[in-house]
């Protein structure tokens, strides 16, 4: 079975670190944050900030066909993908027209679609939803259909549902058909949480590939486990000791970026994600808000795992 799995655009994760440990665990490819094209335009400071400086596949999010024309751009040094944003729930990039507001019209996700195409040499995408309020990817999907993207990422939710309920996949798998049909590639997304769920998805669903989201937050090795679990049936879990070596290892990376200091407050949303599952996890998240320095840190994780010779 040759199908992909990817790490999914997720605000506020998939910077440079993130990306090198997916890709390190086995993805076969990363996205970056989903990046303003309003503030690529503008040349705002804190959307400079999250921009990648390596190669990189980029999303965009903004409700602008010229925006979104200018700020790919400007991104052509960096960017080996580009993909349209057209499936982001939260009510601030909504309210600006942006993300799954675009599935009110899927005529302008069409125009950015081409627009794009006509200045860039590197593949297309659009990510999307399966509906607003309901089930309506038929009407959805048309229009995207003609534009002829080189992939469509189909998260299959609906928009008021945001993250809760079930992913309907069968929904994912009836759409992959009508796109393949136009030789357009599809990948899923949603509840991959498990390398069984994802094992499950690809070989379920005749989709291209998946991408991982939450489930890969503080758990970058999910990709390898995957790949493990799809070739022989089982895969090995990791242990506290090495889930907390892990972190550091995160950590230390992200603090060579952005300073220690900024490294452990952004990490406090990832260390559940490294934790997850195992006993008085809640107390250790907890006592990890509290940490206010690298010391503080690495006598923390030395204090709970038997690793100390390995966490330095």
């Amino acid at each position: 079975m040759n199908k992909e799995i990817g790490l999914a655009p997720m605000a506020g994760y998939t910077d440079r670190v993130m990306r090198e440990l997916a890709i390190e665990w086995g993805a076969d490819f990363v996205f970056s944050e989903m990046i303003s094209t309003e503030g690529i335009v503008r040349s705002t400071g804190k959307t400079g900030e999250i921009v990648p400086v390596e190669p990189c596949r980029i999303q965009l999010f903004g409700a602008d066909v010229k925006n979104m024309v200018d700020a790919a751009k400007k991104l052509l040094d960096v960017a080996t993908w580009f993909d349209i944003n057209s499936g982001c729930p939260v009510r601030k990039v909504v309210k600006r027209g942006a993300g799954s507001a675009l599935l009110k019209i899927p005529e302008r996700i069409a125009s950015m679609i081409t627009s794009l195409k006509g200045v860039v040499s590197v593949p297309v995408s659009v990510k999307i939803r399966i509906g607003i309020d309901k089930r309506e990817s038929d009407r959805i999907i048309a229009p995207i259909l003609k534009a002829r993207p080189d992939a469509v990422f189909i998260h299959g939710r609906t928009v008021i549902q945001g993250y809760s309920g079930r992913a309907d996949w069968q929904e994912i798998d009836r759409l992959a058909h009508l796109l393949h049909a136009e030789g357009i590639s599809v990948y899923g997304s949603g509840d991959m949480f498990t390398p069984a769920a994802i094992a499950n998805a690809l070989e379920e669903c005749a989709v291209d590939g998946v991408i991982v989201a939450r489930g890969a937050i503080g758990n970058p090795w999910i990709f390898k486990q995957a790949k493990d679990f799809i070739r022989g049936r089982s895969y090995m879990e990791l242990t506290l000791d090495e889930r907390l070596n892990h972190f550091m290892i995160h950590l230390r990376r992200l603090a060579d970026t952005v300073g220690e200091e900024q490294a452990i407050r952004d990490l406090r949303k990832s260390f559940a994600g490294y934790t997850r599952g195992i006993r008085d996890s809640a107390k250790l998240r907890n006592e990890y808000m509290k940490l206010q320095s690298f010391s503080e840190v690495r006598e923390f994780l030395r204090s709970n795992s038997n690793v100390s010779g390995r966490i330095a």
